[in-house]
């Protein structure tokens, strides 16, 4: 379903199932938490993905410090384009595959180190 911003080298990912704590680091690691999903969502502010009926879309951090990303996606489509910029100068570009195209979005993490791509098929995670 998604992810909330990572804040102090941490986040949550939520499945209709299951909610973990993900730990970022030199080595990622994912702990099973008893939260319920829908509850951990409704919840959760910075929580980022699929948007329910009823409950706002919140805004990924796309910008901090001098770290910018931008992005196009579109429903429906087979990939999201995604651009890495600092201090407006681009300096790369990710193509993300889009499996089920339904959703996708990408966040730094609250202290611009991570970034975050995600769609209801797979999350990646990127050190800045």
């Amino acid at each position: 379903m998604g992810f909330t911003i990572p804040r102090s080298g941490a986040f949550y990912l939520c499945d209709h199932d299951a909610v973990w704590k993900v730990k970022l680091g030199p080595k990622v690691t994912a702990e099973l938490t008893d939260l319920a999903p829908y509850s951990f969502v409704e919840a959760n502010d910075d929580f980022l993905g699929l948007v329910f009926e009823g409950l706002k879309e919140n805004p990924p951090l796309k910008k901090v410090g001098a770290r910018e990303i931008s992005y196009d996606f579109k429903e429906g489509a087979d990939a999201a384009h995604l651009r890495y910029l600092v201090d407006g100068e681009e300096r790369g570009q990710i193509q993300f595959s889009t499996f089920s195209s339904a959703w996708f979005v990408a966040s730094f993490s609250d202290d611009g180190r991570f970034l975050i791509l995600a769609e209801p098929y797979d999350l990646s995670i990127f050190e800045c």
